[in-house]
């Protein structure tokens, strides 16, 4: 093989490690790039929101109708990219959760997975092991079960999730949901009611 050819193949095979961490930085501090699958609407969309949530956080499952009304206000015009911020000090099933929806990412699910976590909150919340639940939500989904209970017993695929945690930490975030629209943050219920208002701005610069 020539070293032309040889080059090209690296840069090829390192494109998606780039995509996933590659950095923009803000004055909240940087925010690293989110993986296609946990991002919705126009990859070309001039408006990028950025949601740091919890699965189980009722405020954030409260707030997923409005996340979802705005892609359709806006079509084409923003996007949502979704961060992992498990509140696991008083959420129990929070990073299980997270690491649930993780599994229907790496198959290209997450945001049916993620929308039926929101919508069944009350049903696994409490459970002392919620897996019978996250494993029922997957076949809804339509999930590949064998690839899914893998991935769901292995610690390793924590990683993404920790790694959001950590820019939620360095970006001062202490209560979920919150979201970046720009330079912009809005956290909570203020998402429904400045959103548009933050969003149009947006468009005019």
């Amino acid at each position: 093989m020539s070293s032309k050819r040889l080059l090209t193949g690296l840069v090829l095979m390192a494109l998606p490690v780039i995509a996933v961490y590659a950095v923009k930085q803000t004055e909240w501090g940087p925010i690293l790039a989110t993986p296609p699958a946990r991002q919705i609407g126009n990859p070309q969309a001039k408006i990028t929101i950025v949601e740091y949530s919890d699965f189980q956080c009722p405020s954030c499952a409260y707030m997923q109708p409005t996340v979802h009304n705005f892609l359709d206000m806006y079509k084409g015009k923003v996007r949502v990219a979704y961060k992992y911020f498990p509140l696991t000090r008083i959420h129990k099933n929070a990073m299980n959760s997270a690491h649930a929806a993780e599994c229907a990412a790496q198959q290209n699910k997450f945001w049916p997975y993620a929308d039926q976590l929101f919508s069944t909150q009350s049903k696994w919340e409490a459970l002392a092991d919620p897996t019978t639940s996250f494993m029922a939500i997957a076949q809804s989904a339509q999930l590949d079960a064998s690839l899914f209970t893998a991935c769901y017993a292995d610690p390793a695929k924590l990683q993404n999730i920790e790694r959001d945690m950590e820019e939620g930490r360095e970006r001062q975030i202490n209560a979920t949901p919150t979201f970046f629209v720009g330079d912009v943050r809005l956290v909570g219920g203020v998402f429904a009611t400045d959103g548009a208002r933050t969003i149009e701005q947006e468009l005019r610069k």
